[in-house]
């Protein structure tokens, strides 16, 4: 199956919306979905390793990829390049299992228009804003600045979470994860 008859599904959230723990965990429970290690050319966090994690490639290659159409999607995301290798949508198709996807509403919307009906698209929203932000700042990853940065683009992403097909508030992580394997199972991805 060619990445154009690609069943995928985007999980997004804004950044310390819980979007990686779901994903882990729905990994957890269905064998069926396979998660794309995307490319980025942030440094690693501690404990990130390259190709398991994501791909970490320095900026000049990041944009030489770009160039010779080696994404599906990217873009420029808190200083930072994202993409989709469009070899992770092959090999998920190769192997029979739905891509999963854990990508900002900016690639989401350029999903939508490549993949149209194939896609299903979830937003993971946080219970408030003094949750979200205490979760951000648990994490202990990024400089103030940096904080201030997510929330502030947080916040754009909040105000377009309406352009997702489904939107859960992650308030309980058992309780999101299931409602997000019935959006799946309603949908056919699992």
């Amino acid at each position: 199956m060619d990445s154009e008859s690609a069943r995928i599904v985007v999980l997004s959230s804004v950044s310390g919306g819980g979007k990686n723990t779901v994903l882990h965990r729905l990994l957890e429970r269905n064998d069926r979905l396979y998660a794309a290690v995307t490319a980025t050319s942030r440094r690693p966090r501690a404990g990130e390793q390259d190709g398991v994690h994501y791909h970490f490639l320095p900026p000049e290659e990041f944009r030489r990829r770009v160039e010779q159409g080696g994404f599906i999607e990217h873009a420029e995301v808190h200083g930072n390049l994202y993409g989709v290798p469009v070899s992770e949508v092959d090999r998920a198709h190769s192997l029979g299992k739905t891509l999963i996807l854990n990508i900002d509403v900016q690639g989401m919307t350029t999903l939508k228009e490549r993949y149209g009906s194939r896609i299903v698209t979830i937003f993971l929203l946080p219970p408030d804003e003094k949750t979200w932000e205490s979760r951000l700042r648990y994490r202990g990853t990024e400089s103030e600045e940096e904080v201030q940065l997510r929330l502030r683009i947080g916040r754009d992403e909040l105000a377009r979470a309406d352009e997702f097909d489904h939107r859960i508030i992650n308030d309980n992580l058992d309780h999101c994860v299931n409602q997000v394997e019935d959006i799946l199972r309603s949908e056919g991805a699992i």
